[in-house]
């Protein structure tokens, strides 16, 4: 019944819980991930657009630091897409607190505009977490396809 109420809560609120793969989360778990603006998946983002992505993750061990890198994934290329602010500790929009602790959920966040002139396609997005200190371990690793409308 919880996770019925999760789900209209969601959806009211303009979320989904998207589709994604795990690839390779070394240093967390990912517990959940929504999407603002986007309520089915795969999400289509239209252009000109912002779209908050929310991770809930638990982490298995300690970090002093956590840096985003995102990367579009079209034909087995890679494409980064530069985040307006990578280090989760700096941003403020983030939810992030570091110092990370060993055994605790945390939820990070990050908005993304999406450029007007970005082409009408279907991609992977592949969004990673990582932890400096730690050899850049991923806090957490998840790829999703997208589609991005005009």
């Amino acid at each position: 019944m919880k996770s019925l109420a999760l789900f209209a809560a969601l959806l009211v609120l303009g979320e989904c819980a998207i589709t994604y793969k795990d690839c390779g989360s070394v240093a967390g778990k990912i517990t959940g991930i929504t999407v603002s603006n986007c309520t089915t998946s795969p999400c289509q983002l239209k252009k000109g657009g912002n779209y908050t992505v929310n991770v809930t993750f638990a982490t298995k061990e300690a970090s002093d630091n956590a840096f985003a890198y995102v990367k579009g994934i079209l034909d087995g290329i890679a494409v980064p897409f530069p985040l307006p602010n990578p280090d989760a500790c700096m941003d403020p929009n983030s939810q992030i607190k570091c110092p990370l602790k060993n055994n605790q959920t945390y939820l990070y966040s990050a908005t993304l505009p999406v450029s007007k002139e970005y082409p009408d396609v279907k991609v992977v997005v592949k969004w990673e977490l990582q932890d400096a200190k730690t050899n850049g371990n991923d806090l957490f690793c998840f790829e999703t396809p997208i589609v991005v409308v005009g």
